[in-house]
């Protein structure tokens, strides 16, 4: 078997393998750019994560919120809070929020938001945890990435897990 680097083949599936069972999620804190307060906008403003993540029923990636969804709302002030005076002021600039990604997926990992949202029908809370409880941001993954959390669901639902079914 042909050596790649230092370990060969087999012991970077190995440790493919040992990472996905047992995941690879980073414990670095995530800090956003605002303190956005996710259960004002879902208990007062009535949205759903779909509302601000628009590619989760369409696209692989759910895509995180543009200022232009921001701008539906605020364009002017709606309350007192520094937190939204910062989302005027970028909307008003024209400028994009800097969101910071929390959930990641190794490259060789493929996952479709559509297919698990759309045709699945899995509440966003299964994967990402009570989000819309949360009056600031996350600043970790709230639930896990498992390659074995992701097996068993696809057992209970008699989804493939087939290597290839996820993994390219």
């Amino acid at each position: 078997m042909k050596q790649t680097g230092f370990f060969g083949r087999k012991e970077l599936l190995f440790a493919a393998i040992i990472l996905g069972l047992y995941g690879c999620n980073s414990t670095e804190k995530i800090t956003q750019p605002i303190a956005y307060n996710h259960s004002i906008h879902v208990s007062e403003a009535g949205l759903y994560c779909t509302d601000c993540h628009v590619g989760a029923e369409t696209k692989i990636q759910a895509t995180l919120p543009s200022i232009k969804r921001c701008q539906t709302c605020h364009s002017e002030m709606q309350g007192e809070s520094k937190e939204e005076a910062k989302v005027v002021e970028a909307v008003t600039n024209k400028e994009e929020i800097p969101w910071n990604r929390i959930y990641t997926l190794p490259e060789h990992v493929f996952f479709s938001h559509r297919r698990h949202v759309t045709s699945g029908k899995i509440p966003c809370s299964d994967c990402h945890g009570d989000v819309e409880k949360l009056t600031k941001p996350a600043d970790h993954q709230l639930v896990p990435i498992q390659m074995k959390r992701c097996m068993n669901c696809h057992d209970q639902k008699s989804i493939s897990n087939d290597c290839l079914t996820c993994h390219v």
